[in-house]
């Protein structure tokens, strides 16, 4: 069975423009036969910022199966250009027994449970990204993945 993508959020997205350019992004995954989804944690419900982070991490942990490869979107992860990436998302799909799970924590971050879990620590700028943004980016750049891995036009790179 081939990997199926999933991108875990802590928030739900509030935004319609954000839902549909991401949903264009994984709808070009099928033409690769890749099936991706977007799975999207309840509202928290929280008081303060740390129960909030506790809250969002069980809900994403609760969700990720024993055998899932986990990617975790963090600050202090990894930063690689478009072809690192590229070849690290078709190594991590070579040894994913089913899921390839990319989560995407809260405003405050995850529980180092979390963090824990993760097999894979991924930067996608030193910069500090809404989520929204950060979900729009990663959609991209796994459309943008695969067209490299393919040897399609979509991706440029360097001349």
């Amino acid at each position: 069975m081939a990997t199926r993508l999933v991108i875990l959020c802590a928030e739900r997205s509030r935004r319609e423009p954000v839902v549909t350019l991401c949903r264009e992004y994984l709808a070009r995954l099928e033409r690769y036969n890749l099936r991706a989804s977007i799975e999207e944690c309840p509202p928290a419900n929280a008081s303060t910022p740390e129960a909030t982070v506790a809250v969002q991490s069980a809900q994403l942990l609760e969700r990720i199966q024993p055998n899932d490869t986990v990617v975790l979107l963090d600050e202090h992860g990894q930063a690689m250009r478009s072809e690192e990436f590229a070849r690290l998302l078709d190594r991590l799909m070579m040894q994913s027994a089913r899921r390839l799970v990319f989560i995407l924590g809260g405003p405050w971050g995850v529980a180092p449970s979390v963090r824990k879990r993760a097999d894979v620590l991924l930067s996608l700028s030193a910069m500090t990204l809404p989520h929204e943004i950060a979900r729009i980016v990663l959609c991209e750049q796994l459309y943008r993945a695969v067209s490299i891995l393919r040897g399609e036009p979509y991706h440029h790179g360097e001349r």
